[in-house]
């Protein structure tokens, strides 16, 4: 039996979305390496614009109030994804091992 498309999407759709966790997570203690925060930065920054760009051509799905609060909320995700780009100390290494 051929497993459902919409279920296989769903769930390779999660697993991405745990990989980022886990990615985030270990950025999140290792926040000295300037290398993994611009790397995870990166990262967020492709699926943000990506997931906007979706949303931004299917806005007539939406009531007004939800139009609105759609763009505002992923492209506050896309300026903080990009932001994780820029160098916030000086001092920060530039990898660990």
């Amino acid at each position: 039996m051929t497993p459902d498309r919409s279920e296989h999407l769903a769930k390779d759709t999660g697993a991405m979305f745990l990989a980022l966790a886990i990615l985030t997570a270990i950025t999140l203690r290792s926040v000295r390496s300037n290398r993994l925060v611009q790397t995870t930065g990166a990262v967020w920054l492709v699926f943000n614009v990506l997931h906007l760009s979706y949303h931004m051509r299917h806005l007539s799905t939406y009531g007004t109030r939800d139009q609105v609060l759609n763009v505002v909320a992923l492209c506050l995700l896309v300026l903080s994804s990009a932001l994780l780009l820029v160098p916030m100390f000086p001092g920060r290494r530039a990898a660990t091992s």
